[in-house]
């Protein structure tokens, strides 16, 4: 395997050295001219290392970052703690990916930390990081979130149950975790298999287009820790232990989660043909290459051949040599978009030392029957020979000056170490290349500290997490921590789009945005490498002052079209409606809403003062009267006080202005039964609920409170039913079970009670307490307060295994509800 990988990085350098001395390639022109001669990394090439003087066009931007990493409040992650022992696992990351978790309008950011040496104990390392963006500019740690001190790689955000909060997995050498986001909070799933093995990129899609979201999830290699003296082998005149060499290792399978439509999953990727085992992979990208409406699979892997997955219709078919992106080269990171403006996506993909990085033009359009092929490009454009010193990690298409053609930037670090004890890696300068108008890139990074000084990169993100029009760069370095740079470079005129489906996934949709003599492409995917950037999809104008058509093609084929949209905003566009919503408006009144907005979740979570909430929730919707969680929220807020009915008014506004909102028909409905005073209200609560059920079947809170209200109805047989339904499809189900238990109590089945109740108290866990406050007594003061109709009667529940001690307090509730 080794002699394998150094044959064909001789053939590479030597194919390379030839094509130099017989002058043909044309990205020659970027260069200076000279001999060729052995190269040894670092050391300074006429003919494989940057100009000084660069040779910008007259008409390149004027680059502007500022490092504002202290500033913003992320300058005390680190990525490593302690000292490496030179061993895989420890160098390959990490990375890093933005998501609003939150739901206030602005992107979050979860660091990912490589931990430390791979035999330190788990509390020496270094722990990955939640922030939350506070719409000021800076971040706060998010206090709470459950410690994660692993050898981390990957993150990704996804909703993977369906309930409009974005949920987090995170990967790592023998780490693949699951963070189920509660509304804010975040809880380990432990029902999540986390399976050994040396995971490293993942991303969520749809593929199937049945409404949820499935997950893929790259092995590396099948790592084994040295026990004995450590070979090293030489490349390129650096001795390299075999621990650190991918080839020493067998491939470690990948792996599909396919979503069961309940947030669970059944790993398919053997059944499917995806599971690449040949492949030691990095990378994972979903993307509609063919605009077939399926999203395809291109995974990038390191010293074995890219694999390109042909979706067809939920279906693979695998077609690397055929549509020639069977690289061979040892590949990390992977971007996709259409930088030439030709009307299909392209691919960036970043490679190893000397074996330079790739330009995939996507040419199907040109092809009889439209199959898809590509051509790598990357030398003609100025991409390529200029990496042949770096090792390339993260990457992203994206318009730093906001001028309608995409720029690339690339994230780099060497895998090389130093010659001092410790041994550490060899930094490298980044590349940040701006795209003259689809003719070629130069490399802008020269011109700034924070790209040009040297570092050992790994993960890039983007995201505009100050809501000024520009997208920024996050960059996670393996030798330090995170740095954010703010993008202040002068450019044209720009919209962002936040895409809202009334059901369904929009990590694949495309969105296609018209303006005087282009037609521009976007898609919200991204992987980077082992990171993820915002979900925000970002146009640059130019000098065009509005879109004069937005196209967006959801996933599984729907398509919405919104004409005149003006320029420097921020909307939203939801399926189905005929109009698009500002959020906020232009810049001054975007930033007021979310302070606005900000504060009130604040008052809600934090402070615990639903009053002072209102009264912010209301001003915010005085500015965007159509933003649904500030609708919902400002309801809950309302409940909270007492105020039932206003509450009930407000998500009654919430249903008009979206039909499909799973949410606010299952809140309208539990918090009618929870308050109701007549068996008409009753019935109005299950009209709700059972809509709640029509829109998401799968999600089982509505059943919950469908199988309580038949309870408070006298309908015992009606309410086993549903409890028994949520039993078989939910894996922690403590209050269907508990209920389940009161049934079997009613009709006389002591053992059988128990047995429910052993259950309800194991599937709470084993730090479970009991809240002990009972909804006896102050019941109709109270009802507001419970989720549930019946939760008051759950939470007093003090954990005793006897079922009269356990159900006297909610036989008592149920008798004097049927007498009511």
């Amino acid at each position: 395997m080794v002699g394998r990988r150094r044959r064909r990085l001789y053939w590479t350098a030597g194919i390379l050295g030839g094509a130099l001395l017989l002058g043909g390639i044309s990205t020659l022109a970027f260069y200076r001219s000279g001999r060729a001669s052995t190269y040894r990394p670092g050391e300074d090439h006429a003919e494989i290392t940057r100009q000084l003087d660069l040779d910008l066009p007259s008409d390149a931007p004027r680059l502007r970052l500022t490092e504002v990493t202290d500033a913003a409040g992320l300058g005390g992650f680190r990525s490593f703690a302690g000292t490496r022992s030179s061993q895989l696992p420890e160098d390959m990351g990490p990375g890093a990916a933005w998501g609003d978790f939150d739901g206030d309008g602005d992107d979050d950011l979860f660091l990912v930390s490589a931990g430390g040496p791979l035999a330190a104990d788990a509390a020496a390392l270094a722990p990955s990081q939640l922030y939350e963006n506070r719409g000021d500019g800076a971040f706060a740690l998010v206090p709470g979130f459950p410690e994660t001190r692993v050898h981390g790689m990957g993150a990704a955000w996804g909703d993977a149950d369906g309930d409009s909060d974005l949920d987090l997995v995170v990967t790592g050498f023998d780490t693949l975790r699951l963070f189920r986001n509660r509304g804010g909070r975040f809880e380990r799933d432990l029902e999540f298999p986390e399976l050994s093995g040396f995971w490293a990129g993942a991303s969520w899609c749809d593929y199937d287009h049945d409404g949820d979201l499935d997950l893929y999830v790259c092995g590396y290699v099948r790592y084994v820790a040295p026990t004995g003296a450590v070979r090293t082998g030489m490349q390129y005149g650096f001795a390299v232990p075999y621990t650190l060499n991918p080839a020493s290792f067998e491939p470690e399978r990948n792996l599909l989660f396919r979503n069961r439509g309940d947030g669970t999953f059944d790993e398919v990727a053997r059944e499917l043909g995806v599971d690449n085992l040949q492949g030691r992979s990095l990378s994972g990208l979903w993307h509609d290459l063919d605009d077939d409406g399926w999203p395809e699979l291109y995974v990038a892997n390191d010293i074995s051949d890219n694999v390109l997955y042909h979706n067809r219709g939920g279906r693979f078919e695998e077609i690397s040599h055929a549509a020639w992106v069977a690289d061979y080269r040892g590949a990390m990171g992977l971007a996709a978009g259409d930088w030439n403006r030709d009307g299909d996506d392209d691919i960036h993909v970043t490679h190893w030392i000397a074996q330079e990085n790739a330009l995939y033009d996507n040419l199907w359009r040109d092809q009889a029957g439209k199959a898809l092929r590509f051509m790598d490009v990357a030398d003609q454009r100025g991409v390529g020979q200029i990496a042949l010193p770096m090792v390339g990690w993260g990457t992203e298409f994206f318009d730093l000056d906001r001028d309608g053609w995409l720029d690339l930037a690339v994230a780099n670090g060497s895998t090389m170490e130093t010659e001092e004890t410790p041994k550490q890696l060899r930094p490298q300068a980044s590349f940040l290349f701006w795209n003259r108008a689809g003719q070629a890139f130069h490399d802008l990074a020269p011109l700034d500290p924070a790209l040009s000084t040297p570092r050992v990169s790994r993960g890039l993100a983007l995201a505009d997490y100050d809501a000024d029009g520009d997208l920024d760069l996050l960059i996670v370095d393996r030798d330090g921590g995170a740095r954010l740079l703010r993008n202040d470079t002068p450019g044209g005129n720009w919209i962002e789009l936040r895409l809202r489906r009334k059901r369904g996934t929009i990590e694949t949709a495309l969105v296609a945005l018209t303006i005087p003599g282009a037609i521009l492409r976007r898609s919200p995917d991204s992987v980077s490498y082992l990171s993820q950037s915002s979900r925000t999809v970002h146009f640059g104008l130019g000098s065009a002052t509005q879109a004069e058509a937005i196209e967006v093609r959801w996933p599984g084929g729907g398509r919405d079209t919104w004409r005149d949209v003006a320029a420097n905003a921020i909307w939203e566009l939801t399926e189905g409606e005929p109009a698009p919503r500002a959020a906020g408006g232009g810049r001054a009144e975007l930033a007021e809403f979310w302070r606005t907005q900000r504060a009130a979740m604040d008052a809600m979570k934090k402070s615990r003062d639903p009053h002072a909430a209102i009264d912010l929730f209301r001003r915010a919707l005085e500015i965007d009267p159509g933003h649904e969680d500030s609708l919902y929220y400002l309801a809950n807020c309302l409940a909270d006080t007492g105020d039932v009915d206003t509450a009930l008014a407000t998500l009654d506004e919430l249903k008009r202005r979206n039909p499909m909102s799973h949410r606010a028909f299952l809140r309208w409905g539990t918090l009618r039964a929870v308050s109701a005073s007549s068996a008409a209200d009753l019935d109005a609560a299950v009209l709700a609920l059972e809509r709640a059920v029509e829109i998401n079947p799968e999600e089982t809170g509505a059943l919950q409170s469908l199988g309580e209200v038949a309870l408070l109805r006298g309908e015992p047989d009606l309410a086993r039913q549903r409890f028994e339904w949520i039993v078989r499809t939910n894996a922690q189900p403590a209050q269907a079970l508990y209920l389940l238990g009161y049934l079997a109590w009613r009709d006389g089945d002591a053992p059988r009670a128990q047995s429910f109740l052993e259950r309800s108290r194991a599937a709470r866990g084993k730090d479970w307490k009991p809240k002990g406050a009972s909804a006896e007594g102050e019941t109709k003061n109270r009802m507001h307060e419970e989720r549930t109709p019946l939760g008051g009667a759950c939470d007093a529940w003090d954990g005793s295994p006897d079922p009269a001690s356990a159900y006297r307090a909610l036989a008592e509730r149920l008798t004097e509800s049927r007498r009511g």
